[in-house]
């Protein structure tokens, strides 16, 4: 039960703030579609340059972010502090140094490696000026990116969610408005983008200090590698450069069978989707060193109570959204501009792949944290390939449509393939007895929303933004409501009970 709270607490904070950015980040993309110079060519140049970035990042921390989430936990049972310095100080450094060389690379051979792209002469020239600006953006964001996980492996949650979210995402949107207003236009978008990237690395930096204090020294060693590390961090070193390099390859061929400006379009649908795994990932966040403190005391029943009773709930809370996004696709684009329309199909397919991976749950974090890193690269490397293959035969005759699907297939055969293994292995499954009460009361949900949704809309012309807030409440209220009716256990009852302070009546 205490662990349950402390989960709950902790993802609260991360699932307040998903909201807060959620609500924001809305407005941020309005403001850009609406403020930017031909804004689908801009946001087309920002997600091909994003993804460059990203697909070099796992290469800068080689794999030891992963590493940090699941062993910083393990040497605190231990009480080995000297192995925990010695592994920030290490990784740290090396992080830096390495996104130091791979920006200085990229820039001095950026002909060479971009000549490759299908584009416009003139629209590459201008992508190359921009250049430099995503190099800055990879360095500081890989730096940000290891410094979270050194910070996820502490368990600290609430001060990297308050620094990076409720306080450098407003930043950001403040910063684009300003740099914006004064005729910046894209290059403005970036510099917001580099000054509050530094800001949330120099808040991180600090949490970190205040954490570790006086029992940090400044040393060189290599007390904390041993083949199990090494491994771990071979592992999600190839993870990550997989998942990075399909999320790569789809913006690619968009830009080689259409343009840089579909790439925006359909970049623009992942604002969207985005939306939906809030709730899987808010949870995640503090889970992940939470498993690996329960998987080092071999208490595998409390953490398959844990795995079920997060899993029903992540579905519960999370299935609004995803109605709502489906539902009203056509309208949430159309927000943004009626050339957005076009992304309309991959919104949807998206979505519905997203529902398959929140109905799993944490399946692929309770791999990991349980030293099934191996087990997960073969599946995750299978699902490449697939995606790859996929990517190649469908883009060119679907095009975004193509790409959407290619991404969904491989997302439904991941989160497959993981349970799988995670019930050979381990004999989890994502439900209890239950579960038929929560199937009821989707199915009870999405039948009352339909025709009601679809009743109200026929009397509104024109969905404004408003209307469409108000009806993602309507939609989040009638789902809790039916939730609390239909499917709210006894353990249900006791963990709102511990969250409101109030004693059991028996």
């Amino acid at each position: 039960m205490d662990k349950i709270i402390l989960i709950i607490r902790h993802a609260f904070i991360s699932f307040a703030s998903g909201i807060f950015i959620t609500i924001l980040g809305f407005f941020f993309k309005f403001y850009l579609v609406h403020n930017l110079i031909n804004a689908t060519f801009s946001l087309g140049v920002f997600a091909f340059g994003i993804s460059i970035i990203e697909s070099i990042s796992p290469f800068s921390s080689i794999g030891f972010g992963a590493v940090a989430t699941r062993f910083i936990p393990k040497w605190n049972v231990e009480s080995n502090v000297n192995k925990i310095n010695h592994f920030i100080t290490f990784i740290g450094l090396s992080s830096f140094i390495l996104s130091c060389l791979y920006a200085i690379a990229l820039y001095f051979f950026k002909e060479n490696i971009f000549s490759v792209l299908n584009v416009d002469r003139q629209e590459f020239i201008i992508f190359l000026s921009f250049l430099p600006f995503f190099l800055i953006l990879m360095v500081v964001k890989n730096l940000t990116a290891i410094i979270n996980q050194f910070l996820i492996g502490f368990k600290e949650i609430k001060r990297t969610v308050f620094f990076s979210e409720i306080i450098g995402f407003p930043l950001k949107f403040l910063l684009v408005v300003f740099f914006i207003y004064f005729g910046f236009d894209l290059k403005g978008y970036l510099y917001a983008e580099i000054i509050s990237s530094i800001f949330i690395l120099s808040a991180f930096l600090y949490v970190l200090k205040n954490i570790l204090k006086r029992e940090y020294s400044f040393k060189i060693s290599l007390d904390w590698i041993n083949k199990k590390v090494i491994i771990y961090a071979s592992t999600f070193l190839l993870l990550g450069f997989l998942a990075k390099f399909s999320n790569l390859l789809d913006k690619w061929l968009i830009i080689e069978y259409m343009s840089i400006e579909n790439v925006g379009i359909y970049y623009m649908t992942f604002t969207f989707v985005g939306l939906l795994p809030f709730v899987l990932t808010s949870i995640n966040k503090i889970f992940e060193p939470i498993i690996s403190e329960i998987w080092e005391l071999k208490r595998l029943d409390e953490l398959h109570s844990l795995y079920r009773f997060f899993t029903k709930w992540t579905l519960l809370l999370s299935y609004p959204m995803i109605f709502f996004i489906i539902f009203f696709s056509n309208d949430l684009l159309l927000l943004l501009g009626p050339e957005f329309i076009a992304g309309k199909k991959v919104l949807i397919i998206l979505a519905i792949a997203h529902s398959f991976s929140i109905a799993f749950g944490s399946v692929r974090t309770i791999l990991k944290m349980t030293d099934h890193h191996v087990k997960i690269f073969i599946v995750t490397a299978l699902k490449t390939v697939i995606v790859i293959i996929l990517l190649f035969i469908l883009v060119p005759r679907f095009q975004m449509e193509g790409a959407a699907f290619s991404l969904a297939v491989g997302s439904i055969i991941n989160n497959i393939l993981n349970y799988i293994l995670l019930y050979k292995n381990l004999k989890f499954i994502p439900y209890g007895r239950d579960f038929w009460r929560v199937c009821i009361t989707i199915i009870f949900a999405s039948l009352l929303l339909y025709l009601s949704c679809n009743y109200f809309s026929n009397f509104i012309s024109n969905m404004h933004w408003y209307w469409l807030i108000l009806s993602m409440i309507y939609i989040y209220i009638i789902t809790i409501v039916l939730s609390r009716l239909l499917c709210f256990s006894k353990q249900d009852k006791l963990v709102l009970m511990n969250l409101l302070n109030k004693k059991e009546i028996l």
